[in-house]
């Protein structure tokens, strides 16, 4: 049996994920962390391409408290991959050169059509469907495929997610109808550039991403369920997500806040990281909606260990 530690710097948190693989090359995931680092932080309100020092501390600080976990583990492979924020960021190499020194890990920085790609990998593996639209969204980007009879027809990558999204339509807060109406026209021009999207016309729409993960918890609650981790498949219609959504988008932070307990932490970046669901869910008319916890991680494992 081998230990393989897989950290994910995205850009909104940094995760690890820890698995025995066995001889037959399946793996098991044992455990699980996560640290909200917002390394996309400042880079959507002035268009700087860079990451601030605060964040690389705190991306740094959640590495090395990943590493107390796993470091004595026998057979072990630590393998690590970056997403928007370090993709774009003009100051990546030196970031992750100071990754490299406290690892020994050399990080890999997927392009956007790579991490959709592994986004499809991912949820096709793990969930049962055959034809569907997934949609992660990301602190920096969020990715879109089409799948059809469990073939991707076409992904992407759009370089706008929840932190930077929130930065450019002023939405920390209340949104105002004028940012609110802007950051619709925006999402829609960027749908409108894709035309093979509409093949996903009246699919199921599977979501990966922490502000989807949040609306799922919000409906295993509703349903009286006591384990409110385990959301990989769970579903619901897409009125009732557009319902969770409408009652958010009507609070200020703070009334945010208080309503999301242990997920206060995105109260500020939540509505950003919703609205494109909602515009995508009227643009497709999306019947349901379905929650994935497989996605880019679990792409790239299943896709490393397939080649081994």
């Amino acid at each position: 049996m081998k230990n393989l530690v897989m950290l994910d710097l995205g850009s909104n948190s940094t995760r690890m994920s820890i698995n025995q693989v066995d001889d037959k090359g399946n793996f098991t995931e044992v455990k699980r962390m996560k640290q909200m680092t917002r390394m996309a932080e400042g880079m959507g309100a002035s268009g700087t391409k860079k990451l601030e020092d605060k964040a690389i501390e705190r991306t740094l600080k959640a590495l090395r408290d990943f590493q107390k976990e796993y470091q004595n583990m026998p057979n072990l492979t630590v393998r690590g991959i970056a997403t928007a924020a370090v993709r774009s960021a003009e100051n990546s190499l030196e970031f992750l050169e100071r990754v490299k020194e406290l690892t020994g890990v050399d990080i890999e920085v997927l392009s956007g059509s790579a991490e959709a790609y592994y986004d499809y990998v991912g949820v096709i593996n793990s969930l049962n469907v055959r034809d569907c639209v997934i949609c992660d969204m990301g602190g920096g980007s969020f990715e879109l495929a089409v799948v059809v009879d469990k073939e991707a027809v076409s992904y992407v990558s759009i370089p706008y997610g929840a932190v930077s999204l929130a930065e450019k339509f002023n939405a920390h807060d209340k949104i105002s109808a004028q940012d609110l109406f802007k950051f619709y026209r925006f999402i829609l021009y960027k749908f409108r550039q894709l035309p093979w999207l509409l093949q996903g016309t009246k699919l199921p729409l599977v979501l990966l991403g922490g502000a989807n993960r949040t609306v799922a918890r919000k409906e295993l609650m509703r349903l009286g369920r006591k384990d409110l981790e385990n959301i990989h498949g769970v579903s619901m219609s897409a009125y009732s997500f557009i319902e969770t959504y409408t009652e958010w988008l009507g609070m200020d932070r703070k009334e945010r806040a208080d309503i999301l307990g242990p997920e206060a932490e995105r109260a500020d970046i939540i509505i950003a990281g919703l609205s494109p669901i909602i515009f995508l869910i009227e643009y497709l008319q999306t019947p349901e909606i379905i929650f994935s916890e497989s996605g880019v991680r679990e792409g790239v494992l299943y896709s490393m260990l397939k080649r081994e």
